[in-house]
């Protein structure tokens, strides 16, 4: 019997009976749970559409961690700045399989709210060009990009405007940015360009077939680097052809460019060399030959 005992005192319950105190407790937990537990889903589709929006921000723009946002920008343009840092993929492909209506609704906010470039830029950006957007989400896009001065020697043979750009699907654009990084017209790169109106031409021949594809858009909003003259042949060129489409022109926050502005042409650029500068001092003033005017 001795030897039974001790063995038995050896013998683990695994679950064993609770106590009274402890089956109290545990009464109280359901209890408080059964109180606190909805009895219904959410009605998240009742609440007002600026509070939907507000909270398919959150999901979409904020980033994991801080320095993220150093991968995610990019240097030139409005893109680079205006675009709110992304949240991680995860997070927003989950947002838009939680139903069709929150896939609507938070996918139209997310490309209504982007700025999205024509045509890609070797710079820091993640975002994808028009032609990369899936035809399902273009009539979604407000605003587009075009980033000039790259490639002035030779463009790349993809900056083409054609049908496959989408851009006749894009009805609700209503903003196209064109940002100028240089100016190849200026005498400055005299024996670097292939010749002096190439690039302006090349230019202008890209505004001038995308103004006549997107009928609704109403204003044309040009920036540029300091370097970047309005009476340049480059803007020249650019302002004409929204004029002649009948399009309203606004200036960005960059150049600080205005409607009545006008432009010391004696100030030399920042790419000007000094020998050029001092060469001007020296000698009198006569008639330029510049493109850029007196």
């Amino acid at each position: 019997m001795d030897l039974i005992s001790v063995a038995l005192e050896k013998v683990q319950l695994e679950n064993p009976p609770l106590k009274s105190n402890q089956i109290e407790l545990e009464e109280h937990k359901e209890e408080n749970l059964k109180e606190t537990a909805p009895l219904d889903p959410f009605p998240f589709f009742d609440l007002p559409s600026e509070i939907r929006l507000r909270i398919y921000h959150i999901v979409l723009f904020t980033p994991r961690r801080k320095r993220v946002l150093l991968h995610t920008k990019g240097s030139v343009g409005a893109s680079s700045k205006k675009n709110p840092p992304l949240s991680p993929v995860s997070h927003r492909v989950n947002l838009f399989l939680v139903s069709r209506r929150v896939h609507d609704e938070a996918s139209d906010y997310f490309y209504s709210t982007q700025t999205f470039r024509l045509f890609p830029l070797q710079d820091y950006s993640r975002m994808p060009t028009v032609r990369m957007i899936p035809p399902r989400y273009r009539p979604s896009i407000a605003t587009i990009e075009l980033i000039l001065g790259s490639s002035w020697t030779a463009p790349p043979r993809s900056w083409t405007v054609n049908h496959r750009l989408g851009l006749e699907e894009m009805v609700r654009a209503r903003t196209f940015k064109v940002f100028i990084e240089v100016d190849p017209s200026h005498p400055v790169f005299e024996g670097f360009r292939l010749s002096k109106n190439f690039y302006t031409e090349f230019s202008g021949g890209i505004l001038r077939n995308v103004l006549s594809r997107m009928p609704n858009l109403e204003h044309v909003e040009f920036d540029g680097w300091p370097s970047v003259r309005k009476n340049g042949a480059l803007m020249q060129c650019l302002i004409h052809e929204a004029k002649a489409a009948k399009k309203k022109i606004v200036w960005g926050p960059e150049r600080g460019w205005t409607d009545f502005d006008e432009e010391d042409m004696n100030t030399p650029m920042v790419y000007e060399l000094k020998s050029m500068e001092r060469g001007r001092k020296n000698k009198a003033p006569h008639q330029s030959d510049s493109l850029f005017g007196p």
